[in-house]
């Protein structure tokens, strides 16, 4: 009984604290759990607040932590750069060929839940291509990946303003094989917009 009361306290004082830095958005299922309506209107998410360019560190690593939550046991690369974040998943899990997979679709929904909340930031989405046809070809249908999952985000409550999108085609190779399937990819640059 006596552990009960303590523990029952220290969640008390927990609540009491305020917390530092942005707070995290409500969580969402994670992507191996698709959502029953994927076309629904999105939950007004709040904001994490402003953002100037002293708080820029902390903001951002709010994001990456949150980021890295949801998107934990994904096969999804987030990397940080500087102040900067990269979101890369592989096009196969995104697309089930021109459409985008009931697991695109989750992941879509939990990335844009976050990029809503940290609502300063500006969101780049690139599509890469292996070489599997003409130049031209690759460079179109990367950028036509890009901008469906562009479409998806904002589908999902992010403002289309904060996005711009761009195929590569087959540049950038992660593998030397230029067929490689694994070159086919989605990666989402983030960085923060500070208004001070």
């Amino acid at each position: 009984m006596k552990k009960l009361c303590l523990a029952v306290a220290a969640l008390l004082l927990a609540g009491c604290q305020t917390p530092q830095g942005p707070v995290a958005p409500p969580p969402v299922a994670a992507p191996s759990a698709p959502q029953a309506q994927p076309h629904a209107a999105p939950a007004p998410v709040q904001s994490a607040g402003p953002l100037t360019r002293a708080g820029v560190e902390t903001y951002m690593d709010a994001q990456e932590a949150d980021l890295r939550s949801y998107l934990r046991g994904q096969g999804v690369l987030v990397a940080r750069r500087g102040n900067g974040l990269a979101v890369t998943v592989a096009a196969d899990r995104l697309f089930d060929k021109s459409n985008v997979s009931s697991w695109g679709n989750a992941f879509l929904q939990s990335v844009a839940q976050v990029l809503a909340h940290y609502d300063h930031t500006l969101i780049e989405v690139n599509g890469y291509s292996n070489a599997s046809g003409n130049d031209q070809r690759d460079l179109e249908l990367s950028r036509n990946r890009a901008k469906t999952i562009a479409d998806g985000l904002s589908r999902n409550g992010v403002a289309s303003s904060r996005i711009t999108v761009n195929g590569f085609g087959a540049t950038n190779l992660r593998i030397a094989k230029a067929s490689d399937p694994r070159n086919r990819r989605i990666e989402i640059r983030i960085a923060p917009n500070p208004s001070k």
